[in-house]
């Protein structure tokens, strides 16, 4: 039987899938874990997206952004691999490092071997704007995740999710910064 999607209709939680749907159809356990993900993703994002610009000065991306940097060997990528491992396009990246580069927490850098390749750089005002964002960071996660999850509960999501992501991408999850 083929899933029918309805466009119209904004599901925004489960109970409301549930109404939404009324009868089970082939694919509705995927299709409820799917919305229960990215529900969830949302609500997380959503906050740490407040407390970040608030406490931080900073957004959710230009956060992971530093973090990224902050854990690659030297403080420095190359800006197409950042632009990857953030989702973003290179385009979309070239603005938020530009935003980055005007406060001083990231330098673009090239390589002398190669320069047409272009690397992002963590300055060391960068590495305390990340202190201080990864603070209010690890306070959001807290609050959501661990608010919500147990010890054992965020262990089995844990080896769910890279389970999924390394199917996904074929191969092992490199984990977060």
């Amino acid at each position: 039987m083929p899933i029918v999607i309805r466009t119209k209709i904004v599901v925004q939680t489960i109970d409301d899938a549930t109404e939404w749907y009324r009868d089970p159809v082939e694919g509705w356990n995927i299709l409820l874990t799917w919305r229960s993900l990215d529900l969830a993703d949302s609500a997380v994002r959503r906050a740490l997206n407040q407390r970040l610009a608030a406490e931080a000065h900073c957004s959710l991306l230009e956060h992971d952004a530093l973090a990224w940097l902050g854990a690659a060997p030297g403080g420095r990528l190359r800006m197409l691999e950042l632009a990857d491992r953030l989702g973003v396009t290179p385009g979309g990246l070239t603005r938020i490092i530009d935003r980055l580069v005007e406060r001083g927490w990231i330098k673009r850098d090239r390589s002398p071997a190669n320069r047409r390749e272009v690397y992002a750089m963590l300055t060391p005002a960068g590495h305390d704007a990340m202190g201080v964002a990864r603070s209010s960071y690890v306070a959001v996660l807290s609050g959501t995740l661990g608010g919500s999850l147990d010890e054992d509960d965020l262990s089995e999501l844990r080896r769910i999710t890279g389970k999924l992501l390394d199917a996904l991408t074929g191969k092992p999850n490199p984990g977060c910064p």
